[in-house]
């Protein structure tokens, strides 16, 4: 078996490494025969939504088509069951580890286990909340803070001629994820600094239409006048769709709903008019999941942060997506 070198930053390189998209750490390099599969090991956060069973669908894709030997687990929304993941990885000495934590805490053990094997580790989606920048080497995913800020954006204007600020309510993601925390305080800053919006109250809706549903009964009793809900992802709004109708209400219209991730139901219900408009937060990322493990294992510069696909969608936008819309 090979023997791992990890290649440990100078304080200046780690700064450099951290200052955004774009700069490239000093890497792993594993020293692997390009003739022998490169190993994989991935702890996938749930199946909580299309946009996750998307997110699995590249991933299982791309590794297939680059021959990367993957060991592909669930955990089902448990930390508990992640870290089970990722101690198991260690064992079977994979030669990268990658994840998309359940939540942002409580993973500083583990990824010292991981680092001190030599495994270099890989954030997908998520980030964690760590002092500690030496456990993991790259994070994949979207810009959380910008989506919301778009998402206010897009309110703030459609509101800047009303005579008071709209009222507004927001269905939040999982508790202590990056995306919940980050599209929230993106929302919040921006609306602060517009001054058109009011957000009078927040719900968790845990990413499923369900829990939209569950968040928008409860924000209805408590805000039964409301101008505009910010969905964190598609599935929750649309679960905020059927309350609103069940209620007698005209969602698309009064209240506008803004939502998250762009899959192509959310499409749908966007061109019906159900929803007003959706930020794009795109799954299909698996490829340059693998380019990362490859350059990894042949000795490559990664970059610390790679961010995916982002667009916007109204109507008309959506009408000519749809088409081409593969999640």
């Amino acid at each position: 078996m090979h023997r791992r070198a990890f290649v440990t930053l100078s304080a200046a390189g780690l700064v450099s490494a951290l200052t955004g998209c774009g700069q490239e750490d000093e890497g792993f390099d594993l020293g692997k025969d390009v003739n022998v599969p490169q190993r994989l090991g991935f702890s996938q956060v749930g199946s909580e939504s299309g946009w996750r069973l998307a997110n699995t669908r590249s991933i299982k894709k791309a590794a297939g088509l680059r021959e990367i030997d993957l060991t592909f687990e669930n955990a089902d929304g448990d930390q508990k069951k992640q870290i089970a993941h990722i101690e198991s990885f260690i064992e079977d000495r994979v030669d990268v580890i990658a994840f998309s934590p359940v939540v942002e805490s409580g993973w500083d053990a583990v990824l010292r286990r991981a680092r001190d094997a030599g495994i270099p580790v890989v954030l997908t989606d998520r980030l964690i909340d760590s002092t500690d920048t030496s456990l993991y080497v790259c994070s994949i995913g979207a810009e959380f803070i910008s989506e919301g800020n778009l998402a206010a954006l897009y309110l703030g204007n459609t509101f800047a001629k009303a005579k008071k600020p709209a009222t507004v309510v927001e269905i939040l993601g999982t508790k202590d994820s990056t995306p919940t925390r980050q599209r929230s305080e993106g929302f919040a800053a921006t609306a602060a600094k517009e001054k058109r919006l009011r957000v009078v109250g927040s719900e968790p809706g845990d990413w499923t239409k369900a829990g939209g549903e569950a968040a928008m009964r409860k924000l209805l009793r408590s805000h039964p006048d409301l101008d505009a809900v910010f969905a964190q992802n598609d599935e929750m709004g649309l679960g905020a769709v059927s309350v609103l109708e069940d209620a007698g209400m005209d969602p698309g219209q009064k209240p506008r709903i803004v939502t998250v991730d762009a899959t192509k139901a959310g499409l749908q219900a966007l061109v019906a008019g159900k929803l007003t408009y959706v930020v794009e937060c795109s799954p299909e990322f698996g490829d340059d999941l693998m380019d990362v493990v490859v350059d990894l294992c042949l000795g490559g510069t990664v970059p610390r942060r790679v961010e995916s696909e982002k667009a916007v969608f109204d109507k008309a936008s959506a009408e000519d997506a749809l088409p081409d819309r593969t999640y």
